[in-house]
């Protein structure tokens, strides 16, 4: 029988109203976790659902101010934000204002989230816990395809995780990212169903030729949420089925 993890553990799941937020949460709550839902838009998500916007300051200190009073600890954040906009593509071309909305859902988001969130681990007895910043593989490659705003703010993304990991690594509090490469979601699929043969052409680069399961993804973030990871930090762990390590692949 498989051992329940997390159990007791209060775990701030951020992003929880997306497809993989949902998964994850899930997972955290089989592992014996007490779920908190966080989301800009409204959803049931957790044992306790929480509106919020994770690009205002006030209202995230006021969502960690509230969980730690409601439940008296925080022992775990996953950070599961993220936008892609269709406007995102060269720097040479994007508009200033599409940089600014990309930048505060992926990177000034979570940057607000480990400001206000991360002071609740060192606060809470025993000391410790972990955080999860959602980034991609597209954060450690060049692409002449990518959306390079997204790219830049996942690459920030992973810059802080690295920097906080270490300056808390002796505090108990461990930091680490996950680079995720394509999961299997409705709105992954609907990119490349926008683009016919998109996907054909894409596959031949993936090395295990298919998209991440969601419980693969939510199974990595359990991981790293456990005791089991303890002497991970400071790390960015690919999620990708090797993409980020494929120069060609055979067909």
């Amino acid at each position: 029988m498989a051992v329940s993890v997390l159990v007791d553990k209060v775990c701030v799941v951020n992003g929880a109203a997306s497809t993989i937020g949902r998964a994850v949460a899930d997972r955290f709550a089989r592992e014996g976790a007490l779920v908190v839902g966080v989301d800009k838009d409204e959803h049931s998500v957790g044992d306790h659902a929480v509106r919020a916007d994770l690009t205002d300051e006030s209202q995230v200190q006021a969502m960690y101010d509230g969980v730690v009073d409601k439940y008296g600890r925080l022992d775990v954040i996953y950070n599961n934000m993220g936008l892609m906009d269709r406007g995102d593509h060269s720097a040479l071309d994007i508009s200033l204002q599409t940089w600014r909305a990309v930048h505060d859902a992926n990177l000034t988001s979570i940057f607000l989230s480990c400001k206000h969130g991360i002071p609740h681990l060192l606060n809470t007895a025993p000391v410790g816990g972990s955080v999860i910043n959602s980034a991609s593989f597209l954060a450690a490659v060049g692409s002449a395809t990518a959306p390079m705003a997204y790219a830049a703010a996942k690459a920030g993304v992973v810059q802080l995780t690295r920097d906080l990991g270490v300056h808390l690594a002796r505090s108990g509090v461990r930091v680490n990212a996950v680079l995720f490469g394509p999961i299997e979601t409705p709105d992954q699929r609907a990119v490349f169903d926008r683009n016919p043969g998109a996907l054909e052409k894409r596959l031949v680069h993936w090395p295990m030729g298919r998209f991440g399961a969601l419980e693969e993804a939510a199974g990595t973030i359990a991981f790293l949420a456990g005791d089991d990871s303890g002497f991970i930090t400071a790390t960015a762990v690919p999620l990708d089925g090797g993409i980020t390590e494929a120069f060609t692949v055979p067909e």
